[in-house]
């Protein structure tokens, strides 16, 4: 059987639909939630996603064509776990050291920082690993050829 051509076209869009959503409410989370900052959330988070799609899908990028589909889930389970193992020790060093900076104690910014790091690695891992996949399974066909 082989792999949906658009696969990690559709993980890495709503991917970036997700860490594009987590961004406008990082940057107007005080703001008030009425219905039309419910759409303004939705019009930005969909221009931001819309944006990173075409320039990740120039050119034919990301679609997966002829790659048997139990060689691509493990390609990109392997890269998930990289991604997010990697993503998440890097967003908690980050955010223990600005929280740190912040609030002056080590235990309760170090347990924030990996709550957060852990948290948004979920959303952020997926779309990274669509692109890396994308290229080791390039890599392996143009070997093939």
């Amino acid at each position: 059987m082989k792999t949906p051509i658009h696969s990690l076209r559709i993980v890495f869009a709503l991917s970036t639909l997700a860490c594009a959503v987590v961004l406008v409410l990082f940057v107007h989370g005080r703001a008030q939630w009425t219905p039309g900052f419910w759409l303004q959330l939705l019009a930005t988070s969909l221009a931001i996603s819309a944006a990173a799609c075409f320039v990740a899908f120039r050119k034919g990028k990301m679609q997966v064509v002829d790659v048997p589909l139990a060689h691509f889930a493990g390609v990109f389970v392997r890269q998930l776990l990289v991604i997010y193992v990697v993503s998440a020790i890097a967003l908690s060093a980050i955010g223990w050291f600005l929280i740190y900076l912040v609030t002056r104690t080590a235990p309760n910014s170090l347990a924030l920082a990996i709550l957060a790091g852990s948290w948004l690695s979920l959303w952020l891992a997926p779309g990274i690993a669509s692109v890396t996949s994308w290229r080791k399974l390039q890599a392996v066909i143009k070997s093939d050829a």
